[in-house]
C-alpha cells in the first residue's frame, strides 16, 4: 500500500535526520515501497534505477522469493535513489551495488532504527524475542521457511 503524502514526507524528514549515506538511506526507502527483503536489494546495480521512467529493477536470481521484478519509484522516494546511484557511480562504476550489500544489515538496522520506521512484525503469538524486542528479520524468516517447504524437484535421468 503507498504511503500517503504526509507519511512520505515524514519518512524522508526522519531518514535525511538518521543518515547522511545516500546507500543506506535509499536501502531503507526502497525497502518501504517495495517490501523486498535485503538479499533481493543487495542486487541492485545503478543501470537498475531508471529515473526518467522512474522504476527500479531487483533481481532474484536463485528465485528465493519472488524472482525478477520491475517497482514503480514513488516522486517521494526518487531524491534517494538519485542520490545512491551518483554516490555509487562516484565511487566504483556500474557494477557496484546501488543499495547496500547484506554486509551493511547492522548499519541499515541502526538507521532504521534511528529513523524509527520498524518492519511489520509477527503476530504476538508467533514471538520468538521478548516483548517490546523489535524482529528485523521476521519476514526473511518466513520467506525462507516458505521456500524450505517446497519439495525439491527430482531430477530425471537421461533417457538417451
Amino acid at each position: 500500500m503507498p504511503l500517503t503524502a504526509h507519511t512520505a514526507q515524514q519518512v524522508a524528514h526522519r531518514l535525511h535526520a538518521a543518515t547522511a549515506h545516500p546507500r543506506l538511506a535509499a536501502t531503507v526507502v526502497a525497502a518501504l515501497f517495495t517490501g523486498a527483503s535485503l538479499q533481493q536489494l543487495a542486487t541492485a546495480r545503478p543501470h537498475d534505477y531508471d529515473d526518467a521512467a522512474a522504476t527500479l529493477a531487483l533481481h532474484d536470481r536463485t528465485r528465493y522469493t519472488d524472482g525478477c521484478a520491475a517497482y514503480p519509484v514513488p516522486d517521494w522516494a526518487g531524491i534517494f535513489l538519485r542520490a545512491a546511484a551518483c554516490f555509487t557511480r562516484l565511487l566504483s562504476g556500474e557494477d557496484q551495488e546501488l543499495l547496500a550489500a547484506p554486509g551493511d544489515r547492522a548499519h541499515l538496522l541502526r538507521v532504521a532504527e534511528t529513523a524509527r520506521l520498524r518492519p511489520p512484525q509477527p503476530p504476538t503469538a508467533r514471538r520468538k524475542g521478548p516483548v517490546g524486542r523489535v524482529e528485523w528479520d521476521w519476514r526473511e524468516r518466513q520467506e525462507a521457511e516458505r521456500y524450505e517447504a517446497i519439495p525439491a524437484r527430482r531430477a530425471r535421468p537421461s533417457r538417451r
